[in-house]
């Protein structure tokens, strides 16, 4: 009987159980990750991870600084079909583009808009406009140094300017010769930016600030080539003095972008930090411990800035090339710290993948910097070398070594002065201009031995038979040419114009 009673109990339970409806499973907002799998110059394949979505929706657009909307994506995009991964051909080579993506369910949730980036490949042969005509690597006489970004700041005295502007250009794009004349001036020009907006750093630097990672490259892109920005107003200044000279440059003004180092670690000065800070290519976190991830962030780098010049589209300017921001290149094992550098293994194959390009390779090391003596089998196609003799009043670093350098390693001059030599602006109260070491020692007083100093610069070039056979870089600290061009005392308008006429007048443009 009880064991009769206890069937009898378990088929009602069991029945009872069966009755009940099934839960509802549960459904949460949709929420989708997307990554780059691959890409090739015309096609990219985009890796889907996603949650609580019925349908995925990817929008794929080349760069303009736009951000759709769910709605605009939903409507302008294309249905992923592929599970996890869609494929977009069709695509142009070279070309940075956006992808977008939502994903919905059939409640009508909508997942926040996502977002990935890429750059197309350019295969071997497949050159931009610019590069078509070149044979090789672009040479010039005359380039100078534009100081920009960094951190938003002004020293004791006078604001340091952020950005640059058609103004801010101007004085380095054409000069007023003292009969009214004006003339055209640098044939290039050279962006850097030594650290970004954060405080970031671009270079292997001790100073113990953070590497500046994939992030902060793109951010360096973007405030020397995107419209509106640093480039956009150089070209600007070029077509403004067109009109007033009444005539184009003799030929297209060339640019140089600086090319970030790859630092191992991302605190330089702490070798126990991580080498894997930068970021991802193609879904994979690069490892700058490795040599062929570092190559690979700077490939990248380069596709980035080629295809951001294409769409920037400047009247005046071509890409010349791209400058080694560390101003020594450790490249041999008994070299200070070379395990941490290895110039020797980066250098080589990004010398050669820039020369596939018809694309530069040009740097500016200190007076006894590493690797000024290999600069060459480097594979660097044009270096100036930094006498550092404005700054010298020790009398450590003469004048006449640097030239003697120069002659035997086949290198250029960078002609240097800062703020310190401008009489307007020492006269400010209580100014003092910094040496080399950062140790604020000049005053007004100092104004006409820099000055000579700064034109020993010039007549020792000349003297030492090397005006007309090597190439000239201006070193003006943040603003100092401008100071100089603007200012109202006539010695100052006098010194800009003897250095504008040693540019001009440079028998190498011939």
């Amino acid at each position: 009987m009880k064991r009769a009673t206890l069937i009898l109990l378990s088929v009602l339970l069991l029945v009872a159980i069966g009755c009940r409806e099934e839960p509802e499973p549960y459904v949460g907002k949709p929420a989708i990750e997307l990554s780059v799998k691959a890409i090739t110059h015309t096609t990219a394949k985009i890796g889907i991870n996603s949650l609580f979505a019925d349908e995925i929706w990817l929008l794929c657009c080349r760069n303009d600084g736009s951000a759709p909307s769910a709605a605009e994506v939903i409507g302008r995009g294309e249905k992923a079909l592929g599970g996890n991964s869609h494929t977009f051909t069709g695509l142009t080579p070279g070309t940075q583009y956006t992808v977008y993506g939502v994903g919905c369910n059939s409640s009508g949730a909508v997942s926040a808009v996502e977002k990935t980036e890429f750059i197309t490949t350019v295969e071997a042969g497949e050159l931009y406009e610019w590069e078509k005509g070149r044979d090789g690597a672009p040479a010039f006489s005359d380039i100078t140094l534009c100081t920009g970004g960094g951190i938003p700041n002004s020293n004791a005295w006078f604001e340091v300017p952020l950005y640059w502007d058609s103004d801010r250009f101007a004085p380095h794009v054409s000069w007023v010769d003292a009969d009214g004349t004006e003339r055209w001036l640098f044939e290039a020009f050279l962006a850097i930016t030594g650290i970004d907006m954060e405080g970031n750093n671009y270079g292997i630097n001790p100073n113990g600030r953070t590497s500046a990672g994939k992030a902060s490259w793109e951010a360096l892109v973007s405030y020397w080539i995107d419209k509106g920005g640093a480039f956009d107003a150089l070209d600007k200044a070029i077509s403004a003095a067109s009109a007033r000279i009444g005539s184009e440059p003799p030929k297209k003004r060339l640019v140089v972008m600086e090319m970030p180092d790859p630092v191992m670690f991302e605190r330089f000065t702490d070798k126990s930090s991580s080498t894997t800070y930068w970021g991802s290519l193609d879904g994979n976190l690069l490892d700058f411990s490795k040599t062929d991830d570092q190559i690979r962030a700077l490939e990248w780098y380069i596709e980035l800035v080629r295809a951001r010049f294409a769409t920037l589209a400047p009247e005046h300017l071509e890409l010349a090339g791209f400058y080694i921001l560390s101003e020594e290149l450790v490249a041999t094992p008994d070299g200070y710290n070379y395990q941490y550098k290895r110039w020797d293994r980066i250098l080589p194959p990004v010398a050669e993948y820039l020369d596939a390009r018809n694309e530069g390779l040009y740097w500016i090391p200190y007076l006894g910097a590493d690797g000024t003596s290999i600069w060459k089998e480097l594979g660097i196609d044009q270096a100036w070398l930094q006498p550092n003799y404005y700054w010298d009043y020790n009398g450590e670093k003469p004048i006449g070594k640097a030239f003697q350098l120069m002659a035997a390693l086949g290198m250029g001059m960078e002609v240097e002065f800062e703020y310190s030599m401008v009489e307007e602006v020492m006269k400010i109260p209580g100014i003092m201009g910094p040496d080399g070491a950062g140790r604020y020692v000049f005053s007004l007083n100092d104004v006409p031995s820099l000055r000579a100093r700064f034109t020993e610069y010039m007549d020792g070039y000349k003297a030492a038979g090397l005006y007309g056979k090597y190439p000239v870089a201006l070193y003006s600290g943040s603003n100092a040419l401008w100071q100089l061009a603007n200012s109202k005392e006539n010695a100052d308008i006098a010194m800009y114009r003897q250095f504008c006429r040693f540019i001009s007048d440079n028998p190498l443009r011939r």
